[in-house]
């Protein structure tokens, strides 16, 4: 099992010590982008409360998400449409490399076949 962590982390002015098992600097990085998701919503023009700002920025944050699933799931099916295709050229290579020995059998049976006529 992974070694829990233990961090401070500061959002919107506010710290929070929070127990992860991902590394700190991950743990930064999510700091970050939450700031910086509030801080946006919090320039957006109109006078927000800081509660309206930290909804405005979960629904920024949730609206990445659901964008980054839809992204992912669009190239998890072209990824399984590309793999069935090259499975598909796959078989077909076999297939033309038996056909391309069987040609090549019945090429040498014919040049033995000319050989021994020209005897």
């Amino acid at each position: 099992m992974a070694e829990k962590n233990k961090i401070t982390l500061t959002v919107n002015g506010k710290n929070y010590t929070l127990v992860h098992d991902e590394t700190d600097d991950y743990m930064k990085r999510i700091e970050h982008y939450l700031n910086s998701k509030i801080e946006t919503a919090s320039k957006a023009g109109v006078q927000l409360g800081e509660q309206t700002a930290l909804i405005m920025a979960s629904i920024s944050v949730i609206d990445d998400l659901f964008k980054t699933q839809k992204n992912f799931n669009t190239l998890k099916n072209e990824i399984k449409r590309i793999m069935d295709e090259y499975d598909k050229l796959r078989a077909d290579k076999q297939v033309l490399e038996e056909s391309l020995a069987e040609a090549d059998r019945k090429i040498e049976e014919l040049s033995a076949r000319l050989i021994e006529r020209g005897k």
